[in-house]
């Protein structure tokens, strides 16, 4: 038995008992001293030693019945004691089994094993033992349920952080787009503003070679001047069509803000199938030895859906013409070697010559619009004239005009 163990039992069951039974055995002892010395006084020639030892007789019979009271006073205690214990442990149980369902409900992930239902048959000590087990079995559980919840907050914390960051990340990302956009506006709008500029400089320029064409000059200077107006006809096209597609880009832009339908551009293509049959048999020839007309021509039509191809001599369309049949031709008239007006004499006399079939319809594209200009293109084989220079609606129109439904053209208000 240990130290405390044996402290607690003296200080439990033996001490309130050991000491009154104690005082009564001394008192005793006092007595029977006080009677024999009494006696021994008052007569000790009569005393004798028979009469202390039957003084000792009474002194061991009244010790042994003090202890015989004791011991049944140890035992009915320790009884008691036993019964309390017994109470207490069988409450503990009980309790330890409620907690164990408390936390299999509380904790489903964690498995805690509940104490085994009360027997009589086992030991206090046994049955204390595996309480002692359970408890400590509750203890590991929720310490690991601890754990795991720390460890799922510090996850959760990392998580919202790595979201932060990525929402800062994205604001500076928008901060920046924004700051471009902005940045991408202001040089549409300088270079929209460079462009009229421009386009009003050259329109001034363009009106003062042809007044100066008009006015009586040699044939070789009238032919200078109109190579020089048809060299600015191309740049004024050149920069109509890029404040036309500034004008387009920055109209699909709001209608792509806005969530708007509207399509933008000078035409819209049919969705019905006539008419994406009609495009896709439709083949167009652009004949200028011009570049940038050439281009830009080439570029307006093929947005509408139609077969087009460019040449930029006279020479290069005829050779085309014995390969491939066009439906539409616009002939340049200002040409070296071989000029429009003669590439459409030999185009409609190969026509004359081959038999059957549809002519193409040509049409003259010239800065010299005026009535003996257009005289001369009709009585060449023209079919109609388009003056330089020229806007890509004009273009347009004129297929309309030729080729009713091939393309759709907006009306003037929404251009």
């Amino acid at each position: 038995m240990q130290r405390y163990e044996r402290e607690h039992f003296w200080n439990a069951i033996v001490w309130p008992l050991l000491w009154p039974l104690l005082l009564v055995q001394a008192a005793l002892v006092v007595l029977c001293l006080v009677v024999g010395a009494m006696m021994w006084w008052m007569s000790p020639s009569n005393a004798s030693w028979s009469t202390m030892l039957w003084l000792m007789a009474a002194l061991l019979i009244g010790s042994s019945l003090n202890v015989s009271v004791f011991l049944m006073l140890v035992k009915t205690r320790a009884r008691h004691k036993d019964a309390r214990f017994m109470q207490e442990l069988t409450e503990l149980e009980r309790h330890s089994q409620a907690l164990c369902a408390t936390a299999a409900r509380a904790l489903p992930e964690h498995k805690c094993a509940p104490p085994d239902a009360a027997d009589e048959s086992h030991l206090p000590l046994q049955r204390l033992a595996s309480v002692n087990e359970v408890l400590a079995g509750l203890e590991r559980c929720m310490h690991c349920s601890q754990v795991a919840s720390a460890a799922t907050k510090n996850s959760r914390q990392e998580h919202e952080q790595t979201l932060l960051d990525d929402l800062q990340h994205q604001q500076r990302q928008l901060k920046h787009l924004m700051a471009g956009r902005e940045r991408a506006r202001e040089e549409s709008r300088l270079k929209s503003g460079y462009l009229t500029l421009l386009q009003h400089e050259t329109d001034n320029l363009l009106g003062h070679l042809n007044a100066m064409a008009d006015k009586e000059i040699t044939d070789n200077c009238r032919q200078n001047v109109m190579e020089v107006y048809e060299h600015v006809s191309d740049i004024r096209a050149l920069l109509t069509n890029l404040i036309q597609q500034d004008a387009d880009g920055q109209s699909a832009g709001q209608d792509s803000g806005q969530g708007s339908g509207k399509s933008s551009g000078m035409g819209e293509v049919g969705s019905d199938g006539a008419l994406a049959a009609l495009q896709r048999n439709l083949r167009v020839l652009v004949v200028d030895d011009g570049p940038v007309n050439l281009m830009l021509a080439r570029q307006m039509l093929e947005t509408q859906g139609l077969q087009v191809e460019g040449v930029s001599s006279g020479e290069q369309a005829l050779e085309r013409q014995k390969n491939a049949n066009f439906d539409l031709v616009f002939m340049d008239i200002f040409m070296p070697i071989l000029d429009g007006l003669e590439t459409t004499r030999r185009w409609r006399e190969h026509e004359r010559n081959r038999g059957g079939g549809n002519q193409s319809v040509l049409v003259a594209l010239t800065a010299n619009a005026d009535n003996a200009g257009r005289d001369a293109c009709l009585a060449a084989g023209m079919d109609d004239l388009l003056a330089k220079p020229y806007q890509p609606e004009t273009l347009l129109n004129m297929i309309a005009h030729w080729f009713p439904g091939a393309i759709k053209t907006m009306p003037p208000e929404e251009r």
